[in-house]
């Protein structure tokens, strides 16, 4: 369960940024979208975070990708010397283009423990690492690294059951790897915990790429689990897609050995064998049916709908957060309304499943659909760096009734473009 996160000096984020999904004790409007996670805390289901073009929300999901990808593969995918790939400091400022890109994350693993862990890094190095496990409230720090750029050295601190594995941790972990990853790998139980919930509990999708791991992902579960495919197709029905079933065969690739070749053994490993063919089955009178190759004959939305229906059903089944860009991309608004509805329901959500979204399609922006605390705008200032808040933390935080959508797109809460006079000046003629 995701309870806050915090970025700093990445990419369009100069300053530091929180994005919590603590739900408001003030706001008593749509119960449904908020869940207990503990005697004293509420969490939101969902997050939508608003932008103009170039205003930084995709970044912010980036530094949430970023995070996770470097916890689950500094480990094992990196080297002593690679650079740290994805690492990017804001650099519109002398100042901050030299210093490390921050990270911090707060989360819980069941209703008893959570977990604050964070790091900063260069392309070149992790400059500070920690760990701090809350018990009842009560904060114990696990571990801690920091480096003196000065002296070229780093101190180290580890406390409580991680003592004892201090002086291996410290050995093993490299200048470009995270105490975290390493800990995981060698199988020490807390850190084995806490990389287990970035592996298991937490994803990140970009809807604005072709989604292949996805559909892939979602295919191979059809084919492997009956149950998954009697949960899936309910969706595919009542989605208004036209699709009245879905089979999976395989394929050999058409791809040549000598491409093959090319692409290495990872390529080989993916390409070299039988793939998923999905067919969509569409029911042209009551004892006929025409089959279509999905990826062929099937809209993009379709394509999209199908490569994301495997995740979003894994997640509620898992009780996982699920970070996506671009949600809307290909798919009609009421489609995705209804994704999000399908998320936040009492019947579907039990686990404490959570869904973070970025998105320009502002009919979503409805205080039927999602509270104000749900609803985040990010926007640059003068200076190109961006920032986030909520509408519930808006200075005049709108109210209840307003008409959010209408408001938005007039600028009231910021976070839409602002046009030159080459836009602004344009005016419709009549004809």
């Amino acid at each position: 369960m995701l309870i806050e996160f915090r970025v700093a000096n990445f990419r369009s984020f100069r300053d530091e940024q929180t994005l919590s999904l603590v739900a408001s004790n003030r706001d008593s409007k749509l119960p449904d979208n908020t869940f207990q996670a503990g005697k004293d805390l509420k969490l939101l289901k969902a997050a939508a975070i608003y932008g103009a073009n170039a205003s930084g929300k995709s970044n912010l999901l980036k530094a949430l990708a970023f995070m996770d990808q470097f916890v689950e593969l500094s480990a094992t995918r990196m080297n002593q010397g690679d650079k740290i790939e994805g690492v990017e400091p804001f650099r519109l400022d002398p100042e901050t283009k030299r210093k490390p890109s921050s990270f911090k994350i707060v989360f819980a693993c069941d209703e008893d423990t959570r977990f604050e862990y964070g790091f900063s890094a260069t392309q070149e190095r992790v400059h500070d690492e920690s760990l701090v496990a809350y018990t009842s409230d009560k904060p114990a720090r696990s571990f801690e690294r920091q480096f003196n750029p000065l002296t070229q050295t780093t101190h180290w601190s580890f406390k409580g059951e991680l003592e004892r594995e201090g002086d291996l941790l410290r050995e093993k972990t490299r200048d470009n790897g995270l105490v975290l990853s390493q800990g995981a790998q060698l199988n020490v139980p807390l850190l084995s915990k806490v990389f287990r919930w970035f592996k298991e509990k937490f994803y990140t999708y970009d809807l604005s790429q072709p989604p292949f791991a996805l559909w892939y992902e979602t295919a191979q579960r059809l084919e492997e689990d009956r149950s998954f495919y009697e949960r899936l197709m309910p969706l595919f029905r009542d989605a208004d897609l036209g699709i009245d079933g879905i089979r999976v065969e395989k394929k050999k690739t058409s791809l040549p050995k000598e491409l093959l070749d090319l692409l290495g053994d990872r390529g080989r490993e993916v390409f070299g064998k039988e793939q998923p063919a999905v067919l969509a089955v569409h029911r042209v009178q009551e004892a006929t049916d025409e089959v279509f190759d999905f990826q062929q004959h099937e809209s993009n939305g379709t394509q999209r709908f199908f490569a994301l229906a495997g995740p979003w059903v894994g997640a509620l089944d898992n009780g996982s957060v699920v970070v996506v860009d671009e949600l809307e991309c290909s798919m009609h608004p009421n489609l995705v309304r209804k994704l999000v509805e399908f998320f936040q329901s009492q019947r579907n959500n039990q686990k404490g499943a959570q869904l973070i979204f970025a998105t320009q399609d502002a009919t979503q922006m409805n205080l039927g659909l999602l509270r104000r605390d749900q609803l985040w705008i990010v926007e640059k200032d003068g200076k190109g760096a961006s920032s986030c808040y909520s509408l519930y933390d808006f200075e005049k935080k709108p109210r209840n009734t307003e008409a959010l959508q209408k408001n938005y797109l007039a600028g009231r809460y910021g976070g839409v473009p602002t046009f030159g006079p080459l836009f602004e000046n344009l005016e419709s003629e009549e004809k």
